[in-house]
């Protein structure tokens, strides 16, 4: 199962930086559905000064040319995932990196995102409550 969250750190868009949740699609005994696109969404609040009442994504999207690209992004609303939204920050996966988005190794985005490019984390699984444990993550670890 993915993260249930992701967090960004140290990028130079400051606001880019926080805590990222999931927001695929969920089954109604609350895992993650397999085979969709995931995203994470963080949203800024109000009264943050620079950023203030943003929603951001973290999300993977397939290229025309079928390769993965993670980005961090203000997607926009009625395009999401075209030349239309905001991209702060991209990464272009090898294919051991599809499945989540990676720790390193991101790319600052010219037209929006400022240097240095962000750390993430991921945290927690998206598993019922009290399901942490029977994972075969977690039987592995």
């Amino acid at each position: 199962p993915p993260p249930k969250s992701f967090t960004v750190s140290s990028a130079g868009c400051t606001f880019v930086n926080g805590i990222y949740k999931f927001a695929g699609i969920v089954t109604n005994d609350g895992y993650a559905r397999r085979g969709v696109e995931i995203s994470y969404v963080l949203q800024i609040p109000e009264n943050e000064k620079e950023g203030g009442m943003k929603s951001l994504t973290l999300f993977r999207c397939t290229m025309r040319s079928q390769q993965k690209w993670w980005f961090l992004s203000e997607a926009d609303e009625e395009q999401p995932g075209t030349d239309r939204d905001i991209d702060y920050y991209q990464h272009k996966s090898k294919e051991h990196e599809e499945t989540e988005p990676p720790q390193r190794g991101w790319h600052t985005c010219r037209n929006a995102g400022v240097d240095p490019p962000p750390l993430l984390k991921g945290s927690g699984l998206m598993v019922p409550a009290g399901e942490e444990y029977n994972t075969l993550e977690h039987q592995l670890a």
